[in-house]
């Protein structure tokens, strides 16, 4: 894709002080920018991973990479964007080796409950799908939650590589369709070709689990999400979303 004009000023990277001061031989201030982006990333890594061990060495990786790679950062694109992308490549690099060794490790609940789902370093997490069930009283929502977050789990890792990227950089991690096509070097088109294709799959896996029983159950909640609702294709999520 057409490489982007640098930052301006009025457009300052939140951590454009602290990447100079690492250039000029501050460790500390590489400390601080592993605190400010260290729960993101890992959050990021056991997403696409599958595996809370694999997450945290591939976050650790892609931060050892952006240390040795900082006095070759150009500044035409965010610190963050910057590294998302060397994040999402480490994780790449995962998912060839292990495929390599033909070794397949499905993303399990407990994965999803407990080690991915934690949220981001304020202690808010985003919910893929908008028909999750609010937390309730009832048994059946307890268990109707449970259940669809299995599902999703399942589904998260059964779509391709492109597929699950696209996806949890928009609808989990809320990037723009600039930062994602920054962050995966592509056209803003394929990007939201990428995206439709996306959420249509997800939309049908996860169909069998959804029924269309969890929106009419009380106390069901929306979510600013672009993620299909029951009952809803991915051409009418795409476009409820708009252009956000």
């Amino acid at each position: 894709m057409p490489s982007q004009p640098p930052l301006s000023p009025a457009s300052a990277d939140p951590d454009l002080e602290l990447v100079e001061a690492v250039r000029r031989g501050s460790g500390a201030a590489f400390d601080d920018l592993v605190r400010r982006h260290e729960a993101r990333v890992v959050r990021l890594c056991g997403r696409i991973l599958g595996d809370a061990d694999a997450a945290l060495d591939a976050a650790q990786e892609a931060f050892v990479k952006a240390w040795r790679g900082l006095p070759r950062f150009a500044g035409d694109a965010r610190f963050s964007t910057w590294l998302t992308r060397i994040a999402i490549n480490q994780c790449r690099n995962e998912l060839r080796r292990r495929r390599t060794v033909k070794h397949q490790h499905l993303l399990s609940l407990d994965a999803t409950g407990r080690d991915l789902g934690r949220g981001d370093a304020d202690g808010a997490d985003v919910a893929l799908v908008a028909t999750l069930p609010a937390s309730g009283p009832t048994p059946y929502e307890g268990a109707r939650a449970h259940e669809v977050e299995a599902a999703l789990a399942v589904a998260l890792t059964e779509l391709d590589d492109e597929a699950r990227e696209v996806l949890l950089l928009r609808d989990a991690e809320h990037l723009s369709y600039d930062d994602i096509a920054e962050v995966l070097e592509v056209p803003i088109g394929t990007v939201r070709s990428r995206l439709h294709r996306a959420r249509s799959d997800l939309h049908r896996r996860l169909a069998p689990t959804l029924g269309g029983a969890v929106a009419s159950e009380p106390g069901a909640r929306a979510s600013g999400s672009g993620a299909p609702r029951a009952g809803e294709d991915a051409s009418a999520a795409e476009s409820r979303e708009g252009a956000r």
